[in-house]
């Protein structure tokens, strides 16, 4: 049997191109460019809090050509599929919700939650009980993500009829919105205003994370605790009566 050929000096250099090429895919996540929401700059800090994605590049842009090359897309590209990485949710007929008695339609950052929010939770935790994360996997949604999903996609806080006594303009998602460039600004980076996007969101939902598992998590526990010890002396009460009669 003949000995396999020695690489050659283009051989080497080769396989090292590929290899740069795929490293350069595989660490840069796409969404759109121009006019940027909450919804996509949060979904991007999210996955950046990941151990695959915390090095990751962000590349803005339109251009099919150059998203089709990403491996990872939010809120760009018309296509809701999680197994190749896509997480859009402007398609026509999309109408995916988190799902748990929640029913508001999902944004790219509530499509981001519901499949690495576990992950992220333990990430920015440090916790790994998997019924902890479960509980603050669902409070959290209800009490962060689900906002933004709903103003991001028109949904009214409030179904009642009239007219507002009054505008909420100081939520997370219009301070987002402030930060696009006004129809009178020159000379803006756009790319560097959603840059401060992405970390405003993202602090925002960490202080979240940690407020509910170091404050919330374990008042519900002491209050669970409280009510399994009550109904223990209640059910050995009621026994030791029912030997005496």
């Amino acid at each position: 049997q003949e000995s396999p050929t020695p690489p050659t000096p283009r051989d080497s250099e080769a396989s090292i191109h590929t290899l740069r090429i795929m490293a350069s895919k595989m660490f840069k996540i796409g969404t759109h460019s121009g006019t940027f929401h909450c919804d996509e700059a949060l979904a991007c800090y999210m996955l950046k809090l990941l151990p695959d994605y915390k090095d990751a590049e962000i590349v803005r842009t339109r251009d099919q050509k150059i998203l089709d090359e990403l491996p990872i897309l939010v809120d760009v590209g018309g296509v809701y599929d999680p197994p190749t990485y896509r997480y859009d949710h402007h398609q026509r007929g999309f109408t995916e919700v988190f799902g748990h008695g929640f029913t508001t339609k999902l944004s790219s950052a509530g499509l981001v939650y519901k499949h690495f929010g576990k992950q992220i939770i333990s990430v920015v935790s440090g916790l790994s009980d998997p019924k902890a994360i479960d509980t603050l996997y669902l409070k959290i949604y209800q009490g962060f993500i689900q906002a933004i999903d709903g103003i991001d996609n028109g949904v009214p806080a409030y179904a009642c009829e009239g007219p507002m006594n009054y505008r909420i303009s100081t939520d997370l998602s219009s301070r987002v919105k402030y930060l696009n460039p006004a129809w009178n600004e020159e000379a803006v980076d756009v790319d560097e205003r959603f840059a401060k996007a992405v970390e405003m969101t993202g602090s925002e939902l960490v202080q979240c994370i940690e407020r509910y598992a170091k404050t919330w998590l374990p008042a519900r526990i002491l209050v669970e605790k409280a009510i399994e010890e009550r109904q223990k002396h209640h059910k050995y009460k009621a026994n030791h009566r029912q030997r005496h009669l």
